[in-house]
């Protein structure tokens, strides 16, 4: 079923209008079908208007090329996937790296559950942002890399900025925002012994144009909001070169020599905060950055205390 929607996207990947009965020529369906899968798309979260003339996208969509990807990266011994749907690019990789070797990336257009941080839907609508997830073995062991979703940020932060995002801050543990508004985030899996090696699996999401009509429990924004125009593949590929250097770096010297970064991005330093656990306040405090362990400082009335991420949730009191 997949591949009758793809082939149905394609199709009106142009922004142009497409009558029901052409549509359904050139699938080999009836119109009845080509209805249903239209239904399919709009449940996925497309913008698609039905008009006299049949069938139109609200702008033209410009799909992912996993060979342009592959070329601008430039890294022969990652290799590169683009679906078109996926249930989550992190739960997919997890279930294929039993069978796959070597650094993997898979992109997809669309996920049907994408996944945020503590089990939260990522909202993933085709052709409307960046859903990618990278595999990779580090020789650290567990908790060594307690600070690998600050270094994820910072990476995507790096190429945010390169294509015009000046202004983009890092919300602990794994929030890209803009002007307290979240514009991507990240989600890592992480399987190994204390010792090390271990293997994780990186989620990557940043909002590229989610039009206008989203639902969404919290304040966000997206590229297009903020003026900048990409190509989403060269996009993809730069933040897959810049996380691959940054996991690169992170595995021999720690999280040490990305605290100085951290700092200069880092959205809640000096704020007051509420850290929440099970939907319950647990206490209020200034945050005060991050320990080299990537935890987060708050001064509380009982004085300084360093968290991890876990199931905790921090927000700005």
């Amino acid at each position: 079923m997949n591949d009758g929607l793809e082939t149905l996207l394609d199709r009106l990947a142009d922004g142009k209008s497409h009558s029901g009965p052409a549509l359904a020529e050139h699938l080999g369906i009836s119109r009845a079908a080509v209805w249903k899968r239209i239904e399919q798309l709009r449940a996925l979260g497309l913008k698609l208007e039905a008009r006299p003339g049949g069938y139109q996208l609200s702008k033209p969509l410009t799909r992912l090329d996993s060979q342009q990807i592959a070329n601008r990266l430039d890294r022969p011994d990652i290799t590169v996937e683009c679906r078109f749907l996926v249930d989550s690019t992190n739960a997919r990789l997890a279930e294929d790296s039993h069978h796959q070797q070597g650094p993997r990336v898979l992109l997809a257009e669309a996920q049907s559950a994408g996944r945020g941080r503590r089990g939260r839907e990522w909202r993933s609508p085709p052709g409307s942002g960046i859903y990618l997830s990278l595999t990779w073995r580090f020789q650290s062991g567990l908790t060594g890399l307690s600070a690998l979703s600050l270094v994820t940020g910072i990476a995507a932060a790096r190429v945010l900025r390169e294509f015009g995002v000046g202004s983009i801050g890092l919300k602990w543990p794994n929030d890209l925002v803009v002007a307290g508004c979240k514009l991507g985030g990240c989600l890592i899996d992480i399987s190994g012994s204390a010792e090390g090696p271990c293997d994780a699996i990186i989620g990557l999401g940043i909002n590229v144009d989610l039009g206008e009509q989203v639902e969404i429990d919290q304040p966000w924004t997206d590229l297009s909001r903020l003026g900048v125009s990409v190509d989403r593949s060269d996009l993809s590929a730069d933040l897959v070169r810049s996380l691959v250097s940054a996991v690169e770096q992170f595995d021999q010297t720690g999280f040490s020599a990305f605290a100085g970064e951290w700092s200069e991005l880092d959205a809640l330093a000096g704020h007051p905060v509420s850290v929440h656990h099970q939907h319950v306040n647990q206490l209020t405090g200034q945050a005060a950055g991050v320990d080299q362990q990537g935890r987060l400082l708050v001064d509380t009335d009982q004085g300084r205390i360093a968290l991890g991420s876990g199931e905790i949730s921090v927000r700005a009191a």
